[in-house]
């Protein structure tokens, strides 16, 4: 499953601050393993494009994709917006659009949405209200829907 979020706010989101975020919270029993890419990023102040979350042993990790640059999610974005046009929804929710059009960088969640533990899903969800409110952020769920910060659907795609 892939949880996208278009981030509208400029400042780069650090891995250090995603690492403080699930310390703090302790969702797990033991500290999970981080893994930066690229490796250089460790240190949290140059930019990193995959983020790896190992939670518990055998279970798939959950991956945080990130991408600042606006040829490189265009796609993303694009397919979104169709997906609005697709339902007929595109003018009822044209703000959502725009921000959609203004997004700075995107956030993508990799998760086994069958495998994941409850203690992973509750990580996820803060996890992402966190990133949605913080960077000004729409979070898209491709065939479910458009949620704010708070996890509320601003619009469902599906029935």
């Amino acid at each position: 499953m892939f949880i996208h979020i278009f981030c509208q706010a400029d400042k780069p989101l650090r891995s250090r601050e995603i690492a403080h975020f699930i310390e703090e919270g302790a969702y797990f029993e033991s500290p999970p393993r981080l893994t930066v890419t690229p490796s250089s990023s460790q240190a949290g102040d140059t930019p990193w494009t995959e983020l790896k979350i190992e939670y518990q042993a055998r279970k798939r990790p959950v991956l945080l994709h990130r991408e600042d640059n606006a040829k490189e999610f265009a796609e993303d974005k694009q397919e979104a917006i169709e997906e609005l046009q697709h339902a007929a929804l595109a003018k009822k929710h044209a703000a959502l659009i725009s921000r959609l059009e203004d997004t700075r960088q995107l956030i993508v969640f990799e998760i086994d949405s069958k495998g994941a533990t409850e203690d992973c899903w509750e990580m996820v969800d803060n996890l992402e209200g966190w990133i949605a409110r913080e960077w000004k952020g729409l979070i898209y769920v491709a065939g479910e829907g458009f949620y704010d910060a708070d996890l509320k659907p601003l619009c469902k795609l599906a029935g």
